[in-house]
C-alpha cells in the first residue's frame, strides 16, 4: 500500500465541499478538560507555536484518501462524519499553551456537527489538486480547531474523500483505520442500519495514564539507559553532515540555541514494491525458522544495502513502534508512538541470513525503549536531538477494511515536507506484500542515492526469497550521501 503526497494521489475532477465541523462556541468557551497532554502532543505544539512565532509554517499532517461509488447522498455522509466525530473524542479536543503551559478544551458527544462547504468545481484535475491542497495544509494546524479537514469530491456516478488531520490526533495506524471506518458509517446511514464497528477507548485517557507513567520515569529507567548507550558520547554540536558512512552511524543530531536552522530543501517522495505477497510469505516462513519476523529480515536487508553502499558496518537508525498496547486502543484515533533505537553491526556477516537473528534480537533488546515517550527521555539526558533518520514496519493486513483498499483506491497521505537532511522510511505490509515508501532531500545526488538503494535491497531480498539466502558484496561507487 502507497503512502504518498496529495500530489501523487489521481485526484478526478467534480464538485469539492468541505465538510467543517462546526461548535455552538468557540474552544476557548469549551469545558476544561483537566486530563493531561501527551509528550508527542506537547512538544510537537510547541514546535508549532515557535514557528508560528517566526512566520515559518510546517505541515505535519497525515490523510486518507479513498472512492465511494454512487453519487454522493450529502446527508448521509453528514450524518456518518457526525457519529464518527462522535466516536473519536480527539475529534472534539483542542489543546493550546496558556501562562506557558498545555491546557485542554474538550467537548462531549453530540456537540459538534458538520456543515458542507462549497469550495466549487474545478476544471481541471490540477485544479482540483491545488483547491484540496490548500484545504488540508491550511485546516490541520495544531494551532486551530478543527485541526483535521474532510473533503469530497463528487461526480455522477462516484466521489472521492479526502480526510487529513494534524500528527498531534492521527498517526499511521489511525490512517490505516479512517476510510474504513467512514466507508461503514456511510454505508450504515443509508441502510438504516448500524455500523459494526468495534468500541474504541478515548485517547485522551490514555494520554492521562502515558503522562503519568512518564513523569514516575528517572535517568535509572531501563528505557532512558537504553537510548543514553545509543547516544553519542559529545552531545554539545551538531554530528557530522556528509557520506552515509558518517550519519548512519548517528542518526540523531543535537542541536543548541546557537545552532543554525537547517537548509530547507524541498522533500521528494518514491513507492516500491519490494516484495509482492508470495514472496513476503516466503521471507516470513525463513525469517520464522530462525524465531524472528518479518520486519528483522527486512531491517537486516536495508541494513546490508547500506553496508555494500559503502556506508561501514556500524548501521544504526531509529525505529517508530506503536504503544497501543491494550486491546482498547487498537482503533483509536490518536498519535500512539514511541521510538526505540536500533543498532547492527553487518561487518562479521557474509550472507543477509547471517544477520535476521542478531536483527531480531536487536528489535526485542531495544523496543522496551519506547515506553517511555521521547521527549521524557530527552529531559531526563537534558539532550536536545532531532532525529533524521527513520525506518518503520507496519503490517496492516488484519485491518477490517483490507479487502476493500484495491476496489476503493484507497492510499494513506502525508503532507508536503522540506528538509535538507531527513530520510524517512515506512515498510507496509498488505494482503499483496510489502511496499515501501520514503521520503527524502529533492537533491540530484540524494535522488541517485534512494534509487540506488532501494535497486539493490530489491535484487538482494529477490534472491534471498528464491533461495533463502543471498550474499553480501561490496559494491564501487561513491559512498551515500543520505541520512
Amino acid at each position: 500500500m502507497e503512502f504518498i503526497e496529495l500530489a501523487d494521489y489521481p485526484l478526478p475532477s467534480g464538485r469539492v465541499i468541505e465538510w467543517l465541523p462546526t461548535a455552538t462556541a468557540h474552544w476557548a468557551d469549551w469545558p476544561r478538560d483537566t486530563r493531561a497532554v501527551s509528550y508527542n502532543h506537547e512538544h510537537h505544539l510547541r514546535d508549532a507555536v515557535e514557528h508560528s512565532r517566526i512566520r515559518d509554517r510546517r505541515h505535519y499532517w497525515l490523510g486518507h484518501a479513498f472512492r465511494i461509488d454512487g453519487p454522493l447522498d450529502p446527508q448521509a455522509w453528514r450524518t456518518a462524519f457526525d457519529a464518527w466525530i462522535d466516536r473519536h473524542e480527539s475529534l472534539r479536543s483542542h489543546v493550546a499553551i496558556e501562562g506557558g503551559r498545555p491546557a485542554r478544551y474538550t467537548l462531549p458527544p453530540g456537540e459538534i456537527r458538520v456543515q458542507p462547504v462549497d469550495a466549487g468545481a474545478p476544471t481541471s484535475t490540477m485544479a482540483t489538486y491545488r483547491l484540496v491542497q490548500g484545504l488540508l495544509d491550511d485546516g490541520t494546524s495544531p494551532l486551530r480547531w478543527p485541526s483535521y479537514v474532510a473533503v469530497t469530491i463528487a461526480s455522477r456516478d462516484s466521489f472521492t474523500v479526502v480526510f487529513a488531520a494534524d500528527h498531534s490526533i492521527m498517526d499511521g495506524y489511525s490512517t490505516v483505520s479512517t476510510g474504513g471506518e467512514l466507508h461503514a458509517l456511510y454505508n450504515a446511514v443509508r441502510a438504516g442500519q448500524s455500523a459494526q464497528l468495534c468500541d474504541t477507548g478515548s485517547y485522551l485517557d490514555f494520554c492521562q495514564a502515558e503522562r503519568a507513567r512518564a513523569t514516575a520515569a528517572t535517568a535509572d529507567d531501563p528505557a532512558v539507559r537504553t537510548w543514553e548507550t545509543f547516544f553519542p558520547e559529545n552531545t554539545e554540536n551538531s554530528l557530522p553532515c556528509g557520506t552515509l558512512s558518517k550519519v548512519a552511524a548517528a542518526p540523531i543530531e543535537f542541536t543548541g540555541p546557537a545552532q543554525a536552522t537547517p537548509r530547507r530543501v524541498p522533500q521528494r517522495n518514491l513507492s516500491v514494491e519490494v516484495l509482492d505477497a508470495d514472496a513476503a510469505d516466503a521471507a516470513s516462513v525463513v525469517a520464522r525458522e530462525q524465531g524472528q519476523g518479518l520486519f528483522a529480515a527486512l531491517l537486516a536487508a536495508f541494513a546490508v544495502t547500506t553496508t555494500e553502499l559503502g556506508a561501514g558496518r556500524d548501521f544504526r537508525t531509529v525505529i517508530p513502534l506503536h504503544t497501543r498496547t491494550d486491546p482498547q486502543w487498537a482503533d483509536t484515533l490518536g498519535w500512539f508512538v514511541g521510538l526505540a533505537p536500533f543498532q547492527l553491526d553487518c561487518g562479521p556477516a557474509r550472507h543477509l541470513a547471517e544477520l535476521i537473528r542478531p536483527a531480531g534480537e536487536e528489535l526485542r533488546r531495544t523496543r522496551g525503549a519506547a515506553t517511555v515517550p521521547f521527549g521524557r527521555v530527552c529531559e531526563l539526558l537534558d539532550v536536545r536531538p532531532r532525529i533524521s533518520f527513520m525506518v518503520s514496519y507496519m503490517d496492516v493486513r488484519g485491518a477490517q477494511s483490507a479487502p476493500t483498499w484495491l476496489d476503493t483506491n484507497t492510499r494513506w497521505l502525508r503532507s508536503r515536507n522540506v528538509s535538507a537532511d531527513e530520510f524517512f522510511f515506512w515498510f507496509v505490509r498488505t494482503q499483496h506484500g510489502v511496499t515501501l515508501n520514503m521520503r527524502y532531500p529533492g537533491t540530484t545526488r540524494a535522488t541517485r542515492d534512494i534509487h540506488r538503494h532501494v535497486l539493490r535491497m530489491r535484487d538482494l531480498l529477490a534472491e534471498f526469497t528464491r533461495y533463502g539466502d543471498a550474499r553480501i558484496r561490496p559494491i564501487e561507487g561513491a559512498p551515500l550521501s543520505w541520512r
